[in-house]
């Protein structure tokens, strides 16, 4: 990072006619009391600014060693699953390669499918023995209603 001057911003013959300027408008007995102050708050906001920086230097350090701490307890964590792999690796047997009992009988795709469908059949006969049921107590309600008034 490069520092703030002003030379860089202005060439020689702009900060000579600036400094003209300022001693013409301010004169001779407060420009030098004028310069030390700004001398001071530029030492003053290069501190600061370089505080800022040391601060944030350090909470990256901080942030860069939890995930170096981070990545050597995911290595230590894998590690015993890649030497397992490698061992099995080296016996030469596939890991897809099931070796248990061989299932007898399951549902087939057509036997998912025939039970969707009593599923759905049953929930629509639910439904509709809902639907009469509240018709039934709908007219029964109507029925008492009629004899009272």
């Amino acid at each position: 990072m490069g520092s703030f001057t002003i030379g860089a911003m202005l060439e020689g013959g702009e900060v000579i006619i600036i400094l003209i300027v300022a001693l013409v408008v301010l004169g001779p007995s407060r420009l030098p009391d004028l310069a030390r102050k700004a001398g001071e708050y530029a030492t003053e906001l290069r501190k600061a600014a370089r505080e800022v920086r040391e601060g944030l230097e350090a909470e990256v350090s901080d942030l860069k060693a939890a995930g170096d701490e981070l990545r050597e307890v995911n290595r230590e964590i894998r590690k015993p699953f890649q030497e397992a792999r490698e061992s099995i690796d080296e016996v030469g047997v596939s890991r897809l390669d099931w070796k248990g009992p061989k299932p007898l009988s399951g549902p087939t795709p057509a036997d998912a499918m025939a039970d969707l469908e009593k599923i759905e059949a049953q929930q629509k006969l639910d439904e509709i023995e809902a639907r009469q049921k509240l018709e039934e107590q709908a007219d029964d309600d109507d029925k008492g209603d009629e004899g009272t008034t």
